[in-house]
């Protein structure tokens, strides 16, 4: 069955909305019209699912602007790779930084680290579709070295530590908006002075040990973070 004309039209525009900056203005709706052979409420009609979607924010007055889906963060137990992927995005890490440190007494805390033990520090900038989404400082216990130290972390770190049978089974999870620095707002491609979303998680594994403690810089135009209340 031939797929409806406005969705030919929305398939073509959700690939034009990712190929231009965020803020970009699309073309008018007649001079869209114009450009597929369509009516313009053919095309208004595209155009109104390219907003549902996110990919599009309508002012009136003004025009159409290139925007991003929001990304929701559920409760489930997930990796950002496994995130991205679900959502049809091709997931993505530049290592920044992998070193032992001499923990602060928040660490040794949070990691229940013994007296005189190192850390291991991974900070990565993790992308979607080579767009920067997250800023991402993470601190392992010593135990884990040998499986970080010498491997490639540019992916999921989580499906690493799977591969030596090393599983988070439960996260504990803050979530608070701050002001991005101007490192992290160049890093994420922000203007100077924006807010971010911080989210801090602590991953323990089956025995209740913590595995991973990792505080990561969200952009606050694409993140949002869903969970599901009952009452008790």
């Amino acid at each position: 069955m031939a797929k409806a004309k406005y969705l030919e039209i929305l398939d073509s525009l959700r690939t034009r909305c990712a190929s231009m900056p965020i803020g970009a203005r699309l073309d008018s709706e007649r001079t869209l019209a114009g450009q597929f052979g369509v009516s313009v409420m053919t095309v208004r009609h595209s155009l109104d699912h390219l907003v549902e979607e996110g990919w599009a924010k309508k002012l009136p007055g003004s025009g159409t602007y290139v925007s991003r889906p929001t990304i929701s963060m559920g409760p489930s137990l997930t990796s950002f790779s496994e995130d991205m992927r679900q959502r049809g995005f091709t997931p993505s890490s530049r290592v920044m930084r992998v070193e032992t440190v001499r923990p602060d007494v928040a660490t040794i805390g949070v990691l229940s680290l013994r007296p005189g033990e190192s850390a291991v520090l991974v900070e990565r900038l993790r992308s979607a579709d080579n767009e920067p989404m997250c800023h991402e400082v993470s601190l392992f216990p010593p135990s884990l070295a040998p499986f970080l130290l010498s491997a490639d972390l540019s992916g999921s770190i989580h499906e690493l530590l799977a591969g030596h049978s090393i599983t988070p089974h439960s996260v504990e999870r803050a979530v608070r908006a701050v002001q991005a620095s101007n490192r992290e707002s160049d890093l994420l491609e922000l203007p100077r002075g924006c807010p971010a979303l911080e989210i801090v998680d602590t991953f323990y594994d089956s025995l209740g040990r913590p595995m991973q403690h990792v505080l990561s810089r969200y952009r606050f135009d694409r993140y949002e973070v869903r969970s599901d209340i009952h009452r008790a």
